[in-house]
């Protein structure tokens, strides 16, 4: 079964099934950048997701979990709903 998660696809494959193609899907999720949703018993039990994928959540916890960040964040984003100006990175770093 597959279905659609914002932009990827999310397979998802019984324990048993996962069991005998593992290699192949680890091959797979790295390679297609694809998560699979693993079920035991017909209920979620896991995800197999690419290193990358994996780290990009992490560093996603980590931004979320820094209230300081997020309040910065969300300030950020009222002032660009308020017609706030919008920097290029150029513009922020002066050249060397």
């Amino acid at each position: 079964m597959t279905s659609l998660k914002g932009r990827r696809r999310l397979k998802t494959l019984p324990l048993a099934e996962v069991k005998a193609k593992l290699s192949r899907l680890v091959d797979h999720v790295t390679e297609m950048d694809e998560q699979i949703m693993i079920t035991r018993n017909g209920r979620p039990a896991a995800v197999l997701v690419s290193p990358e994928e994996y780290e990009g959540w992490k560093e996603t916890q980590a931004i979320r979990s820094d209230r300081e960040l997020m309040a910065e964040i969300r300030r950020g984003l009222r002032a660009l709903k308020r017609g706030g100006r919008i920097y290029t990175l150029e513009e922020l770093l002066p050249p060397d």
